[in-house]
């Protein structure tokens, strides 16, 4: 999230798990990706031109294989509510709203609404590191049949669009809109539009939503524009791969911590 001290919150982190379970944990990752990003390097730095060439001819004969086969015909729209347990908690609370809170404990958070991500506050966290990070940080204890309740809601909506969605957990789903934006002859903007009104009707929640050629890229068009928004991407050749280049390629693989590390290597956008 914009606004975030990120290196605050690195520092924050550091100092309060050192010796801790989580912190030994961190660790281990670390050093398995530290492992990985040498032996990659070590491997190109072994490449000849010869075998530069031969790789090249390689990627272009299966990039053509790739091309024969791409599917740009569907329209994939990937719905994610918004801070779903948080928000949930606070339509219960409604005193919550505009303070910063987390659903979870001390030992491990499950989500927190967005005036707590601002602090540097995310899911998966431990509590006791997201209250130094954000003192006033308010905990809520999760309640799974509440979410449940609000989830079967969104999906009843889900339904009307695509009766074959794809639930990928309580706050999320994939639905298949080609059928529906045909019949109606209107575009996949529309239709995430429609759907996200219907969904804050019904529950008084907000989602965000992604349009796409295919499941995994309208999942990342779903994030770009959180919360309450969405983001199109047409059904264009040239439009998917300028997006791949540019905004997926920033987040797809190692995190960025560690692209220093990467120097000599190849990238999604090189090849």
């Amino acid at each position: 999230m914009e606004g975030v001290d990120k290196e605050k919150v690195q520092r924050v982190v550091y100092e309060m798990s050192k010796g801790s379970k989580y912190f030994e944990n961190e660790e281990r990752k670390e050093a398995f990706i530290q492992r990985k990003i040498e032996h990659m390097r070590a491997r190109a730095a072994k490449l000849s031109a010869a075998d530069l060439s031969h790789y090249q001819k390689v990627a272009e004969k299966r990039i053509l294989e790739l091309e024969a086969t791409r599917e740009l015909s569907r329209i994939w729209l990937h719905v994610d509510m918004d801070a779903f347990y948080a928000a949930v908690e606070t339509l219960s609370n409604p005193s919550l709203k505009g303070k910063p809170m987390a659903v979870g404990s001390m030992s491990m958070l499950s989500t927190a609404n967005y005036e707590a991500r601002k602090f540097g506050v995310r899911a998966a966290m431990p509590g006791f590191i997201a209250r130094k990070l954000c003192p006033d940080l308010i905990f809520v204890p999760t309640d799974f049949k509440k979410y449940t309740y609000y989830s079967g809601l969104t999906r009843e909506v889900f339904w009307n669009y695509d009766p074959n969605f794809m639930a990928a957990s309580l706050d999320e789903a994939y639905l298949d809109i080609t059928k529906v934006c045909k019949e109606r002859g209107i575009t996949g903007g529309e239709i995430a539009e429609e759907l996200r009104s219907r969904v804050h009707e019904e529950t008084g929640l907000t989602c965000s939503a992604g349009v796409a050629p295919n499941r995994l890229l309208a999942k990342v068009c779903s994030d770009i524009n959180k919360p309450n928004g969405q983001f199109i991407l047409p059904n264009d050749r040239m439009a998917v791969m300028t997006f791949i280049l540019t905004s997926y390629s920033k987040d797809w693989g190692y995190r960025q911590g560690h692209r220093k590390y990467f120097k000599g290597c190849f990238w999604n956008r090189q090849l």
